[in-house]
């Protein structure tokens, strides 16, 4: 009997529809901007060896220590100690979803207000370089393998099946379209926080989540033209997804902005939404909640935690507000815009330009100076904007704010009244989370947050 021959491995950046094979995916788990100059690796797999960079094993007696030693590591378990340019741990045998080892005190949520550090247990091989800044963990790992980890950490394996199945779905399109340029100065394609996809390993698996990859094994959105559709999504939409092209300064193929809303219901009066009814979109969901599925209506709010990733916190996320006061905000826009440093007294925020979800795009801070000098700093994009406004990261551009002034007209108060939770283009996680919890099966909720595209294996 003639079998079909062994198709080589290939890597993400070798990857296209045509391949018809699944990729290998290389991810940075420890960052050069983590600054780790110590870390700690359990080696669990039974199969599982460390190789120093010239091939050869490192005895295991306990947990690996490892940091840097000039241009290379030096790494320590028991008692015994060895220097080597580089380290790599992989399994003797394939075993997708079986840890290969646990790596301590992983960074997540670099950068937001739910920052914290994580125990994660990785599949596949892992390699340890180093860095004058510091050192790199990379895992390399088949994509479903990847997607599964991917799947528990964005949100919850708790989550309903069909949720999942969704999620999977725009997780793998948004990888394998790979057209954002990220990393591309490192030995890695994609990273392990929000600047990618949020990915913590294989310690957080359900038994939903590994049905829901094997289910939708291969399958993606793709475009008219049968390319894969680059499909973000974020936590929260607010109510009406947003436009790509207002988010990163480009349109994308088959995103669209949509209402996260079911049709007919009269909530496609606020798209899009506008300075003149962001107050009432802001307002409408007290008087009809059950018009809107990242509102959550049909949730306990009590019992959201449990569907949120394992660094999320539980928050009403679908309206919000926040009241920032005159020391905190002049802090903020000194520490974040260095073209702010003389700041004494801020006096006005304008808003520019609004994306169609009411998210703020541009927006201009007016300041004095030590010199009583009067001056004006633009923020040129949401992220800008949610990034200076808030000590750690504000939920959303997409609010309306208030001032309170002293007698000279310094801002003394700034209270914002805002919608979502992200940059809310295409899907809306918390939405989905609804429509799933609903009864709507993956491919309605992909075809609402994405009515361009289409559903294709493509491997």
């Amino acid at each position: 009997m003639d079998f079909p021959p062994v198709m080589p491995p290939i890597t993400l950046l070798q990857w296209s529809p045509g391949a018809r094979q699944a990729p290998t995916v290389r991810v940075g788990i420890i960052l050069a901007r983590d600054q780790y100059h110590r870390l700690r690796i359990d080696v669990v797999g039974p199969d599982s060896h460390p190789l120093d960079a010239d091939g050869k094993t490192i005895p295991v007696a306990g947990p690996l220590d490892i940091s840097s030693s000039g241009n290379g590591l030096q790494v320590q378990s028991g008692r015994s100690t060895w220097e080597t340019p580089s380290l790599s741990i992989a399994p003797s045998r394939p075993a997708d979803l079986e840890p290969t080892v646990i790596v301590r005190d992983v960074p997540a949520g670099r950068g937001f207000h739910w920052q914290k550090t994580l125990d994660v247990a990785l599949p596949g091989a892992v390699e340890v370089l180093p860095k004058p800044s510091g050192l790199l963990v990379v895992n390399v790992l088949p994509i479903e393998a990847y997607l599964v980890g991917v799947i528990t950490a964005e949100m919850s394996g708790e989550c309903p099946l069909e949720f999942l199945k969704a999620q999977c779905i725009v997780a793998r399109s948004w990888l394998l379209a790979h057209t954002e340029p990220k990393h591309e100065q490192d030995p890695y394609e994609r990273c392990n926080d929000d600047c990618c996809q949020r990915y913590q390993g294989v310690g957080a698996l359900s038994d939903a989540a590994r049905i829901a990859t094997a289910d939708t094994r291969g399958l993606a959105l793709l475009t008219a033209d049968g390319t894969v559709l680059d499909a973000n999504y974020s936590k929260s939409c607010g109510g009406v997804s947003e436009l790509p092209e207002h988010v990163w300064g480009w349109p994308k193929p088959g995103v669209t902005s949509v209402v996260d809303a079911p049709s007919g219901c009269g909530a496609e009066a606020f798209l899009p939404v506008t300075d003149r009814n962001l107050g009432s979109f802001l307002d409408e969901p007290a008087a009809s909640p059950r018009q809107w599925f990242c509102g959550l209506s049909d949730i306990d709010h009590e019992a959201v935690g449990r569907y949120l990733g394992r660094v999320d916190e539980p928050d009403d996320y679908f309206r919000w507000s926040l009241a920032v006061e005159r020391t905190v905000l002049e802090r903020n826009i000194r520490d974040k815009v260095p073209e702010a440093a003389t700041l004494t007294a801020m006096t006005d925020l304008i808003v520019r330009r609004r994306g169609v979800s009411g998210r703020i795009t541009q927006m201009s801070l007016e300041w004095r100076d030590g010199d009583n000098v009067s001056r004006t700093i633009d923020l040129p994009s949401e992220y800008q904007i949610r990034e200076v406004l808030h000590p750690k990261f504000l939920y959303s551009s997409a609010f309306t704010h208030t001032v309170e002034r002293a007698s000279d007209g310094a801002i003394t108060r700034l209270t914002l009244r805002g919608a979502g939770w992200g940059h809310g283009v295409g899907l809306c996680q918390i939405g989905a989370l609804a429509m799933a919890i609903q009864g709507a099966s993956a491919d309605r909720i992909c075809r609402h947050y994405f009515p361009a595209g289409r559903l294709e294996h493509v491997y």
